[in-house]
């Protein structure tokens, strides 16, 4: 069944797209394109709510709970083919990384070959720490 887009989740998207590297709360989002000088067809917070599952379902949005708590943040996954690597999240600056296709299927044939388990490419993420966020604690503790 073909998917209606709306004006509204086109603008979402797009939105999101130019902001991809940030992974924020529906409310977060909501608020920050009440902020945008853009038309009428700004999605009102409850089409928000309605549509960030959608989105995550299908792929373009993955969703990541927030340090410690129950509240969850979205994040747009950009790229070509985003379910078939790994995804790399910072948990100090938030950035999305994308891992080489080689690097992640590699990782993928070891972990069936030694563990028999077969990870879900588009639905795992790898947490840790950017070299630039790791860099600057190392300078902190200095």
């Amino acid at each position: 069944m073909a998917q209606y887009q709306t004006g509204q989740k086109r603008m979402l998207l797009a939105y999101m797209k130019a902001h991809s590297e940030e992974a924020l709360t529906i409310e977060e989002w909501c608020r920050r394109l009440q902020a945008e000088p853009a038309p009428a067809s700004v999605p009102g917070k409850s089409t928000v709510y309605r549509m960030m599952p959608r989105l995550v379902e299908e792929g373009l949005v993955r969703r990541f709970v927030k340090e410690n708590s129950r509240t969850f943040l979205y994040q747009m996954v950009c790229g070509e083919h985003c379910d078939r690597h790994l995804h790399m999240k910072c948990s100090v600056c938030g950035k999305l990384y994308h891992m080489e296709d080689e690097d992640s299927e590699a990782l993928f044939r070891q972990v069936l070959k030694k563990h028999h388990f077969q990870m879900d490419e588009g639905k795992t993420v790898l947490f840790g720490q950017c070299e630039g966020c790791a860099a600057e604690e190392g300078r902190d503790e200095e």
